[in-house]
């Protein structure tokens, strides 16, 4: 089986996560379904080195929880909204444990810890509490296409499409230049029958 390949577009990690659940309200596409996916996902976002120790169902549930909250708590920020209690007791619990934290090994900076996916888990945690509990929070946006989740870092603050691989804002210009014309298309066409 080819290994899975994640995209990191969303300007946080913890927005990352969210995306691994993708096609939100229309064909909800799990991408961590297994123990082997969140392993790689979490090397993937440079949260782990190498290989990882077995990662357990309870971490790959954890790691779903973790994603749920923080999705739902995004959502509440987006609609100005608090957010739900619950939502945030695991991530200040999660956050709380000990996070990852960076080492340089030769050239190269690493995030290291005693309990890997725990401390990935908690440098997620810690990075959505700054995200809703910061100015940031006015940043977080869902695509207008595709619902994905992310940080608008635009200079105005007025992006509304992400940038995934399914390119929403590019089809969004397209079907926009494609009505324009056939509304010009008609325009001409109605303004020559009122000449004739």
């Amino acid at each position: 089986m080819a290994p899975r390949s994640f995209e990191f577009i969303a300007g946080s990690p913890a927005l990352c996560l969210v995306d691994t659940l993708s096609q939100r309200g229309s064909a909800n596409k799990e991408l961590l379904n297994s123990t082997g996916d969140l392993a790689a996902w979490l090397r993937s976002a440079g949260l782990v080195m190498g290989s990882v120790a077995a990662i357990s169902e309870r971490q790959l549930r954890a790691a779903r929880t973790l994603r749920e909250a923080i999705y739902r708590s995004g959502l509440a920020v987006i609609a100005h909204r608090p957010l739900r209690s619950d939502d945030v007791r695991i991530l200040n619990e999660i956050a709380a444990r000990p996070p990852l934290r960076p080492r340089l090994i030769g050239r190269r900076l690493v995030q290291v810890g005693a309990l890997p996916v725990e401390a990935a888990f908690s440098t997620l945690a810690a990075d959505a509490l700054h995200l809703f509990g910061t100015a940031l929070r006015e940043r977080v946006r869902a695509c207008a296409g595709c619902q994905m989740m992310f940080l608008d870092n635009s200079r105005p603050g007025w992006r509304r499409w992400c940038s995934s691989v399914s390119g929403c804002g590019n089809r969004a210009k397209v079907r926009n230049l494609r009505a324009r014309r056939k509304r010009s298309s008609n325009r001409r066409a109605a303004g020559e029958r009122r000449t004739k």
